[in-house]
């Protein structure tokens, strides 16, 4: 006769004697005749492209609008001159340019404290900058800034060598082409320099010396107010003849604009997370933008930080995994 405390040793050895174990290997039959998938399948991302009102929209939900760093900004109104607009540039002036050259030979040296001037930096007219050997110090003519650097200090120069260059620029002097030969020049234009937030006025200084290179047409010589980031000789800039009507629409901010297709674009937000590809015209620049009508209106909201993550979304979704294979 088994006793009651023997019973749990003997079922023990049973399961031992039967091979009826866990072992680590053995699987459900149902999971072990799951397919295992093919590493070289490609992984495709669900697409965020949807067609509501009959249109195309981007829609992304807030986790993916955080992650793309999107943001948007509401379409501000503009008033724009719309009187003729012409070309230019800004061209050097001689006159207002100042050599210091070494009055002997022998060793560069600046005054003790000193610094040597680099390019772009300002100076003030009768600024003492240096002086070669024993010579009378370098002082600076005219105010302006460092444009050329010919030497450095502790150098051996030789007499009449180009020490600095200084061009005064504070105020341009812009040749503009005058395309309307029925028209006299006007005695003042808006100056739109190119990523200038204001337009700058400039007054008539008379006829230039040469007609226009490309064109062959007659060009006149205009002093600007004020400078501008850039204002350097061969500069481009554009202007407006003032005071005849004007264009009014929303302001699309260059920050908003992509390009696809030689067209401009921006993603108008129909409604938080949906985004709308429209037309932006690009016939009427403005400082800093574009000036739009219909669709684009004042106070409509569009995208202008992660506006090239939308089109690439939108041109994905047009790719199918097909034709990405080439099959």
């Amino acid at each position: 006769m088994i006793s009651h405390r023997a019973i749990p040793t003997i079922v023990l050895l049973a399961l031992i004697a039967g091979g009826i174990s866990c072992r680590p290997d053995d699987k459900p039959e149902e999971e072990e005749r799951l397919p295992e998938a093919d590493p070289e399948d490609p992984i495709v991302a669900p697409s965020r492209v949807a067609v509501e009102g009959g249109e195309a929209r981007v829609v992304l939900d807030t986790a993916e609008i955080r992650r793309i760093g999107l943001t948007t900004a509401v379409l501000p109104g503009a008033v724009l001159e719309s009187g003729p607009r012409l070309i230019g540039q800004v061209v050097p002036e001689p006159e207002r340019i100042a050599t210091l050259r070494a009055p002997v030979s022998g060793r560069l040296a600046v005054p003790e404290g000193g610094r040597w001037p680099a390019l772009g930096d300002r100076l003030d007219a009768g600024a003492t900058v240096g002086a070669v050997s024993d010579a009378r110090p370098l002082v600076v003519p005219i105010a302006g800034l460092v444009r050329r650097i010919g030497a450095q200090p502790g150098e051996i120069v030789e007499a009449g060598q180009v020490l600095l260059e200084v061009a005064d620029n504070s105020r341009p002097v812009v040749r503009i082409t005058w395309s309307d030969p029925t028209r006299n020049p006007g005695p003042r234009l808006l100056l739109v320099p190119p990523g200038a937030a204001t337009r700058i006025a400039a007054d008539l200084i008379g006829p230039a010396p040469e007609a226009d290179p490309l064109t062959r047409s007659p060009a006149y010589l205009y002093r600007a107010i004020g400078r501008w980031p850039g204002a350097v000789p061969g500069t481009p800039v554009s202007a407006i003849v003032p005071g005849r009507g004007k264009a009014e629409g929303a302001l699309v901010p260059d920050g908003a604009v992509v390009q696809w297709e030689g067209f401009a674009w921006a993603y108008l937000q129909r409604e938080p997370g949906s985004y709308a590809r429209v037309r932006v015209p690009t016939d009427r620049p403005a400082p800093g933008g574009w000036i739009a009508g219909p669709p684009l209106a004042v106070g409509d909201t569009v995208v202008v930080a992660g506006v090239q993550e939308l089109l690439s979304e939108e041109f994905r979704a047009r790719v199918t995994v097909g034709e990405e294979s080439g099959e």
